[in-house]
């Protein structure tokens, strides 16, 4: 049976398109091309006019794309494939080299898991661009003359695949690299996804510019972001207490919660057996509870000590501590206070209310370092007035001290900061660096000494749980 007679029996009047064979496309050993085939474009995936002009305005604003040459139409095809969320490759591209360049891009595994991560993402995709026009220069500049060889047959053609293959690599394994330091800066300073600001790609671009070039910002983020998985793994691993309220019946396979008349059953044997069905099932009828979880609604207070003695990985490590603990208070809808301090010499406030924080002072407080100091490099004399200054919200105060100093408190002092303690509800946490903790041991609740703020010790975790 022919194609028409299917149709005729199916009472449809169309007849299938004719069959053609296209002729070979023209290619680098000089064949001719089919007049049916359509013409080479100027770009090697499938670009609209918005990318185009985003590959113009890269190519004006990145130094990176300038200093290796690349025009606007490798530019939009670079930004296209990592972007777009179905990048396509087109028939053919004005320039074969960069269309066998995307095309062993697209093909590669590390590409594609790269690509989850700067899908419609404007920043990251610039990034992942940038990256792979400079290993596309570097590639036509190794082949002479300042463009790739044309692919021809044989070992020629297998050479430069394999040239292509390499570049490819190392492009997805930079821009893997610094893709992941955007993600990391973004989320230490309040910009991470579903975030107040996160789809704001200027204000992204603009953080994340300052971080790199930063060497403390950089450090600061890199560590923030250990410091904030070890807390999201702490705030799941949270207990809920409160097992007094019974709000209902549910159904359930917990032998402690049956109600009496489930209990009852299995004394029956008539019905003992249906009842363990129904326990190892869980629907049996089980009391439930409402529990309640005391976490305090007040705000989190970080006091870092910047004497001289903590310069270095000691308050990079203090201020990644001080960034986690605020991300913890905004997963709550907590209020967050950041307070720098070196013993009467200087001290900087920052507040960070549960909403879009302000991340150009944020920054300004993490690069800042005071570096003097004098006996008390914590301020348990001044810390009531920082309470009233930075506008701290009424309500249970957790209050996180980082130092390594021996602090000495007169017995004065002592009962003053204890006063404010119980007027002000604050719950008083010190980490104690390389330092014996001195008097904080009896104005804390918890003082805990460490060698180092690792973000996998005991103590840390202890404070990351608030």
């Amino acid at each position: 049976m022919d194609p028409n007679e299917l149709l005729q029996l199916l009472d449809l009047k169309a007849k299938p398109p004719p069959v053609t064979t296209n002729a070979p496309v023209a290619g680098a050993s000089g064949a001719t091309a089919d007049a049916s085939s359509p013409p080479a474009g100027p770009t090697a995936v499938d670009v609209d006019a918005w990318g185009l002009r985003r590959g113009r305005d890269l190519v004006a604003e990145s130094e990176r794309l300038k200093a290796c040459g690349t025009d606007e139409f490798a530019a939009a095809d670079f930004f296209a494939v990592a972007f777009e969320p179905e990048p396509r490759l087109t028939a053919a591209c004005s320039d074969p080299n960069r269309h066998q360049y995307v095309r062993q891009l697209l093909e590669t595994p590390e590409y594609r898991a790269l690509h989850a991560d700067t899908e419609l993402d404007d920043t990251a995709a610039a990034i992942a661009a940038g990256h792979l026009a400079e290993q596309f220069a570097k590639l036509k500049k190794e082949s002479g003359n300042g463009s790739a060889a044309p692919a021809g047959a044989g070992a020629d053609d297998l050479a430069g695949e394999m040239a292509a293959l390499r570049a490819v690599g190392k492009a997805v394994a930079e821009a893997r690299r610094e893709v992941d330091e955007l993600r990391d800066a973004s989320a230490a300073l309040g910009l991470g996804p579903g975030q107040p600001g996160s789809n704001n790609p200027r204000a992204i671009a603009e953080i994340y510019r300052r971080v790199r070039n930063d060497p403390a910002l950089r450090r600061i983020s890199e560590l923030a972001g250990r410091f904030r998985r070890v807390a999201a793994s702490k705030q799941r691993q949270k207990v809920s207490h409160g097992l007094d309220d019974v709000i209902g019946v549910e159904p359930g396979g917990d032998i402690g919660r049956l109600l009496p008349s489930e209990l009852a059953r299995l004394a029956l044997p008539e019905l003992e057996l249906d009842t363990l069905r129904r326990i190892v099932e869980r629907q049996a009828q089980c009391r439930e509870y409402h529990a309640v979880e005391p976490v305090g609604k007040g705000p989190i207070l970080v006091v870092c000590d910047e004497s001289g003695s903590m310069e270095g990985p000691k308050v990079h490590t203090a201020k990644a501590l001080a960034l986690a603990l605020a991300w913890v208070a905004r997963r709550q809808r907590r209020w967050a206070g950041l307070i720098a301090y070196s013993g009467g010499s200087g001290e900087r406030l920052l507040p960070l209310p549960p909403g879009r924080w302000d991340e150009s002072a944020l920054c300004d407080w993490l690069s800042a370092f005071i570096g003097a100091g004098s006996d008390l490099d914590v301020p348990v004399n001044e810390l009531p007035r920082m309470y009233r200054e930075i506008g701290a919200p009424v309500g249970v105060t957790d209050l996180v001290m980082v130092t390594d100093a021996r602090c000495r408190i007169t017995a004065e002092l002592r009962e003053r900061f204890l006063d404010w303690r119980r007027s002000a509800r604050v719950r008083a946490v010190a980490l104690v660096i390389g330092s014996a903790p001195g008097d904080l041991e009896g104005v804390c609740d918890e003082v805990h000494r460490v060698n180092a703020l690792d973000p996998a010790g005991e103590a840390v975790g202890r404070v990351l749980s608030l």
